[in-house]
């Protein structure tokens, strides 16, 4: 019989575990209790990778039993819930191994932020999923946006839609996250670029969570992952370097004339059971 670890990412990459909402490549910090095999109870504080509103993938050190339930604590607004451990998933790197896990009370906010189910039966290739905030209540959603609303918001920094909380149309504006590129979705031993000076501190952006067609340079359409001032975050099929300079153009339809953005790969992530990677890049001075 293979091992549960094994059984299980062979079910990820057999696409047997599909997502039921639509996923934020997300940096959350979070702290796990549990009980380990050999019935010994652990406390850990880590973070999540991906959310979505079933469930996560997040980094953690001890190794729980597949199938085993944890209670997770979100630091962010201090709610606890009971997760069920699906198994982990990709293989270790530093003793960091990632793990899949899955929420049991999903219509609890438990992460703050609204996932509307995917509808499988509708086709959507213009429509954008962004994480919005209404300015009134500061209730966030992933929304799904026409390209002429991502449009509107992007311009004009507003968008008046309704609120479920609110129960009345109000202005939306960009669900940003805190962090600097790095923390988009990090790498444990992937390669990255040297470290600034001494005195010199990094940079740090906020990041909005969107997915947006882009085309990197002539070859391939991708999806971002989330945007921020300094760089984005993508899925792309392409086998890049970190270090390479590639051109990306953002919001990218076919026969449109979109601007083409250098940017330099800073980070990769290969995704587990997907021919595609996750790239980070930074925009070019």
């Amino acid at each position: 019989m293979a091992p549960a670890d094994e059984t299980v990412d062979a079910a990820f990459q057999a696409g047997q575990l599909n997502r039921r909402s639509e996923r934020i490549v997300l940096r959350l910090p979070i702290e796990v209790k549990g009980i380990t095999p050999d019935g010994m109870p652990f406390l850990e504080r880590t973070h999540t990778l991906a959310i979505n509103r079933h469930g996560a993938r997040i980094v953690l050190h001890q190794k729980p039993q597949p199938g085993s339930r944890v209670t997770i604590l979100n630091l962010q607004n201090n709610m606890g819930c009971p997760f069920k451990v699906v198994g982990r998933v990709g293989k270790p790197t530093n003793d960091e191994a990632e793990w899949g896990v899955e929420c049991l009370q999903p219509d609890i906010n438990f992460w703050g932020i609204f996932f509307p189910l995917k509808d499988e039966a509708k086709p959507a290739p213009e429509l954008i999923d962004v994480l919005l905030e209404c300015t009134r209540c500061h209730f966030r959603e992933l929304a799904q946006l026409s390209l002429e609303d991502y449009q509107t918001i992007t311009s004009r920094s507003r968008l008046p839609r309704s609120c479920a909380k609110c129960q009345t149309a109000t202005d939306w504006t960009f669900g940003f996250v805190g962090g600097d590129l790095s923390e988009a979705f990090p790498t444990p031993g992937a390669s990255c670029p040297p470290a600034p000076a001494s005195g010199v501190e990094r940079r740090r952006f906020k990041r909005v969570p969107v997915k947006l067609p882009v085309c990197i340079g002539l070859e391939e359409i991708g999806e971002t992952e989330n945007l921020s001032h300094g760089g984005l975050c993508f899925s792309s099929a392409l086998s890049l370097k970190v270090g390479d300079v590639i051109m990306v153009t953002l919001g990218y339809r076919p026969g449109s004339d979109g601007k083409e953005i250098p940017c330099r790969i800073v980070w990769r992530q290969a995704i587990e059971g997907s021919t595609r990677t996750l790239y980070g890049v930074q925009l070019e001075e």
